[in-house]
């Protein structure tokens, strides 16, 4: 595998990948170079990418790194709360008065 860095995107997109199945934690989408499938964190810690019915054990420490890049923790924090939505999911909504035009005075 090539030595390009990990592109992680937490949330429910991982449904497009895989099923959820015993023993395994989906967190989101892992993208290694041009392969793309469900990150899920295993029973023993590791982590692994599945497509379908494969399941492929990724290294620990590259998945970390791209997660403390896509959480924004730093090195020695605990990775926690995985599954928040990101900050831009939250809608800003803004009110306006409305105008009202007066007709001039003759």
């Amino acid at each position: 595998m090539s030595q390009e860095p990990c592109r992680i995107v937490l949330g429910e997109r991982w449904t497009a990948f895989a099923q959820e199945r015993e023993g395994m934690h989906m967190l989101g989408t892992v993208q290694r170079g041009m392969q793309i499938g469900a990150l899920a964190r295993l029973a023993d810690g590791t982590y692994a990418q599945v497509n379908g019915d494969v399941v492929e054990v990724i290294n620990k420490s590259r998945i970390e790194f791209a997660l403390r890049a896509a959480t924004g923790t730093r090195p020695g924090e605990p990775i926690v709360n995985l599954r928040r939505p990101p900050a831009s999911a939250v809608p800003v909504v803004i009110k306006k008065r409305r105008r009202i035009v007066l007709p001039p005075e003759a």
